[in-house]
């Protein structure tokens, strides 16, 4: 059985075909009630938490040919912070 068209089964190839759709639902926008400022806010927060994962990745250190300070759990703080 060819199942390459869905005529066969008298569908058609819209995906959305028989669907009904109504002007309240086809206005709402996916960023309704967000604000710029949230994600100016998410944005610093996520870059603060960059810069020591990079600073205290082992991989940047040997690219950059440095070693980071190392304290009890130093060695932690790229996969602490990274998993945010």
């Amino acid at each position: 059985m060819e199942h390459s068209t869905h005529s066969d089964h008298g569908q058609a190839c819209d995906p959305h075909a028989g669907h009904k759709m109504s002007h309240i639902h086809g206005s709402h926008d996916r960023h309704a009630g967000h604000s710029v400022a949230m994600f100016r806010d998410k944005f610093w927060l996520s870059f603060a938490l960059t810069i020591p994962v990079v600073f205290w990745s082992t991989d940047v250190q040997h690219w950059l040919g440095y070693t980071a300070p190392s304290f009890p759990g130093s060695e932690f703080i790229p996969a602490i912070l990274g998993t945010g």
